[in-house]
């Protein structure tokens, strides 16, 4: 008797230990991924190439305006998100291969931001601006599934409440509204649409008065 669970005590410290270390790597892998692509979007600002004249510097640097508010948007935009993944997996006690797939998927579209991003300052109009906004909205929609086959697949820690579920999935999809809003105003105008992207400062507020 005293034999068989000593196994068993033993199987379950064997099955605990390579489930932290299976979730230290997926979270060491997810962390190279944000740190690589957070440090690619300042390759997309160009060095003025005279600054002999400061008016001429000072010329060259606003024509870089694209590229430096889209860097800026980027570079926080990819810092939210890896806090809320962050987040999500501080709750996630356990994993399975669907799971790793799914944060696979969001992690290719984070790596994607940079090369969107790009787009913006190398070409003008509409275009650029809709893939770039559209790649946002697809990164909030990759995390939100995962989030939501998480919970509903009992992944989470057990503490966890469908409250504590509805405003995560808001923290994530409020960015993306934003985005998607963009991309109709892209239609029309890509610089209008550029600038509503500043309406990210203020959506978790307005967010937080339209619910309440």
């Amino acid at each position: 008797m005293g034999d068989s669970e000593g196994e068993s005590d033993l199987e379950e410290e064997t099955e605990l230990q390579k489930r932290t270390e299976g979730m230290a790597r997926l979270m060491g892998f997810s962390d190279g991924v944000f740190a690589i692509a957070i440090t690619l979007l300042i390759l997309n600002i160009e060095v003025p190439k005279s600054t002999e004249a400061t008016a001429v510097a000072v010329s060259q640097l606003l024509n870089e305006w694209p590229d430096i508010l889209s860097y800026v948007i980027s570079f926080l935009v990819i810092g939210n998100y890896w806090i809320v993944h962050h987040d999500i997996f501080e709750d996630v006690e356990s994993y399975d291969r669907k799971l790793l797939w799914l944060n696979i998927i969001y992690l290719m579209f984070i790596a994607f931001i940079p090369f969107s991003t790009s787009l913006i300052g190398d070409f003008s109009g509409g275009v650029p601006v809709i893939v770039y906004a559209g790649t946002i909205t697809l990164t909030s929609i990759a995390l939100t599934v995962l989030w939501r086959y998480a919970w509903t697949s009992d992944l989470l820690d057990t503490t966890i409440d469908r409250d504590k579920v509805r405003e995560v999935t808001y923290d994530i999809l409020t960015p993306a509204s934003v985005f998607a809003g963009s991309m109709l105003i892209a239609l029309v105008n890509a610089q209008w649409a550029m600038y509503s992207w500043f309406l990210l400062f203020f959506a978790d507020s307005i967010r937080e008065r339209l619910i309440g």
